[in-house]
């Protein structure tokens, strides 16, 4: 008994829609359907011509023709298919039509030249059949739901070549399909998604759609039942979308579909049966829990002074990211030139402890290896032989084959080309994509690197700079007692000598001692100020008597002109002796940078009654850019002065913020002051103690 179908119960398809497919099916980047009428010959539908009109056509020709390259033919070479549409090569075939409707064509165009396969061939006589017969591409879809026999509508040849072509079209696209009746009965399945769900080829629409159904779980871990699937609530007429689903396979990790179901209804708008369209989102799911992993890694890092602190969360946050059972990290020792275990962590109910080695040696199997290369490595079986040379190589992969942990992924943890540690991960399962996790896994290791070489270079920044304190004392202490011996006895010959040369020789010598002995006070009071055991007394002190009594000191060249601009008095609480140290060192600098002499204006304000600031402004040789940010650093000198012959050690402005900042005020460099150097030093008009 055969079905019927009548034409007002087909799934009506546009011929550009029927074009459409012919592209995809034949991988093509222009197709034409065309009709000669009366008037010429009218395009009936197209995929991809540069512009709307009829297609040039290759005269008369009748019956299938294919030129691979339309250049090498003299009287083509000019032809408009290839002047106008750029078309190098062409395939068409005649579309069978009644004895009184006008003749049609389907033409295939490539932009390059092609050699027309015996299967490209067939594939066009199979859908000019099915266009064919004045049925034209509404009547393409109708065999889906049964077989199209009738003589009343489309002949059996014609029927069967609709269903080739549905087959094949639905095969060639990259998203799972399946389709079903208003039975429920599954009527196709396409390639893609058996494939992806790993359903046997051969298997019927019926069976393989069993299997499917036994794997699909809901994201909670619940088994969907066949009345929640996206393709049976379609059934119901109303569109399904965005239906999440897990593909639960044996032996391969999860995998996450995302489900979206149409009606197809008839064009009396009557239903016909449903379709539904699987897409495989684990990928996007997998790089969308590893940006949290990585946001959750840099939050735990930033927030840590040593890796022992976070490196167990971190290992979990970047298990729970892969899905998989064990993480662990390994960082080189130097000094005895092996990898040793740094972190590890194990999911609920899997334990390694036993097998997680307490170092590694360089080249040994697995992290050995990757921390030799430098690249990443995936062993998709533990046991394999060329992974297991050594007794402790092979110990352990078959130790964690029988713990259910088969495979592993690990990758170096660098700072530039050297290698920091190494990443190690096992799973319980092949995985489907290593080069996406190895991506994936590479940026988590990144950010380890970075960590750590930051914390190598604050480890030694810290070293350095206690090493330099530590210098700083005991060169200051052991200078002390032979400079002082050096002064008692320039002090004896001074009074025991009468020869003017030699009273200018121990002159010298007492000059000499004195600016030495200058040079280890700031030091070590730099030291004091520096290390917090400097100590101010503040008490009430008139900031503007402090910077005349400087001015009156200072013995200026002729070319230098001090002025000041200070109020009468100005009181706060300073350490008087620290007060005089600051504005003396603004004020010997300002000379000493100004070469070519010109104006040192000193200004002090309280305006504020909160606050006392002072600024020293020359406009001598200035600070390049370059150098200001290291303006405050020990023995630190601008490039401008270091090529002169100005004379200086690089102590002074380091001092004066160790006393500002032990005042509790700032000091800073104003950048809009030209000519030369303008430094502001605000101060507490009253002191916290």
């Amino acid at each position: 008994m055969s079905r019927r179908t009548s034409p007002a119960s087909a799934v009506r398809v546009s011929w550009d829609a029927a074009a459409r497919m012919v592209a995809r099916l034949l991988g093509a980047p222009m197709v034409a359907i065309g009709s000669d009428d009366p008037d010429g010959e009218r395009l009936l539908g197209s995929f991809g011509l540069p512009r709307p009109g009829p297609v040039p056509r290759l005269g008369r020709r009748p019956g299938t023709v294919s030129v691979g390259d339309l250049l090498a033919d003299p009287d083509l070479a000019a032809h408009p298919l290839v002047t106008e549409l750029g078309a190098r090569s062409l395939a068409a075939v005649p579309v069978p039509v009644g004895p009184q409707s006008p003749a049609r064509s389907l033409t295939v165009l490539d932009t390059a030249a092609r050699a027309w396969s015996d299967a490209d061939l067939t594939t066009l006589d199979e859908v000019a059949a099915m266009l064919g017969a004045d049925a034209g591409p509404e009547s393409a879809l109708a065999g889906l739901f049964g077989p199209v026999d009738d003589q009343a509508m489309v002949p059996a040849a014609q029927a069967h070549a609709q269903r080739g072509f549905i087959t094949a079209l639905m095969d060639s696209l990259q998203v799972g399909v399946v389709a079903v009746g208003l039975d429920r009965r599954p009527v196709l399945l396409n390639r893609t998604l058996r494939r992806y769900c790993d359903v046997d080829a051969s298997l019927s629409p019926a069976a393989a759609m069993a299997a499917i159904n036994e794997r699909l779980h809901h994201l909670d871990g619940t088994h969907y039942a066949l009345e929640e699937l996206a393709v049976i609530r379609a059934l119901e007429g109303r569109s399904v979308r965005d239906m999440e689903a897990i593909l639960r396979t044996p032996g391969t990790p999860d995998r996450f579909a995302l489900t979206n179901g149409e009606p197809i209804r008839g064009a009396a708008g009557e239903l016909l049966g449903a379709l539904c369209t699987v897409q495989d989102v684990t990928e996007r799911r997998r790089r969308e829990r590893f940006r949290d992993c990585e946001l959750v890694i840099m939050h735990l890092l930033a927030g840590a002074d040593e890796l022992d602190d976070v490196v167990t969360p971190l290992l979990a946050a970047i298990g729970a990211a892969l899905d998989w059972p064990h993480v662990a990290l390994f960082l080189v020792d130097d000094v005895a030139d092996v990898l040793r275990t740094a972190g590890y962590w194990s999911a609920p109910g899997v334990h390694v402890d036993d097998l997680v080695p307490e170092r590694i040696p360089r080249g040994d199997a697995g992290p050995g290896l990757v921390w030799t290369s430098g690249l990443p490595l995936w062993i998709p079986d533990l046991t394999d032989a060329r992974y297991t040379e050594t007794p402790e190589a092979y110990a352990f992969a078959h130790a964690a084959a029988e713990r259910g942990l088969r495979a592993s992924l690990t990758v170096p943890v660098c700072d530039g080309d050297q290698v920091l540690g190494v990443l190690a991960t096992l799973c319980a399962t092949t995985e489907y994509d290593e080069f996406l996790l190895t991506g994936l896994l590479d940026g988590v290791a990144a950010q380890l690197g970075q960590f750590l070489t930051r914390r190598r270079s604050r480890e030694l920044a810290m070293q350095l700079h206690r090493a330099q304190d530590d210098f700083l004392t005991l060169v200051g202490h052991e200078l002390r007692t032979p400079l002082t011996s050096i002064i008692s006895y320039s002090t004896l010959l001074t009074d025991e000598i009468d020869d003017p040369e030699q009273q200018q020789m121990i002159g010298a010598i007492r000059r000499n001692v004195d600016h030495l002995q200058r040079i280890i006070d700031e030091l070590l009071e730099l030291t004091a100020l520096e290390s917090g055991h400097h100590r101010i007394r503040p008490r009430p002190t008139d900031l503007s008597a402090v910077v005349r009594a400087a001015v009156a000191a200072l013995s200026p060249p002729a070319t230098v002109t001090v002025r000041t601009d200070l109020p009468p008095a100005l009181d706060l609480d300073a350490d008087r002796e620290g007060l005089r140290q600051i504005v003396e060192q603004l004020l010997s600098n300002a000379v000493k940078y100004s070469p070519e002499g010109g104006d040192i204006v000193i200004t002090a304000c309280g305006d504020d009654p909160a606050v006392a600031e002072l600024a020293v402004a020359d406009a001598g040789i200035g600070i390049p850019a370059a150098d200001r940010e290291h303006l405050y650093t020990r023995f630190h000198r601008g490039a401008n002065a270091r090529h002169t012959a100005i004379l200086g050690n690089g102590l002074g402005l380091p001092l004066v913020r160790g006393l500002v900042e032990a005042h509790g005020g700032t000091i800073s460099l104003d950048p809009g002051h030209r000519p030369g150097t303008r430094i502001v030093v605000r101060l507490p008009r009253r002191h916290p103690s």
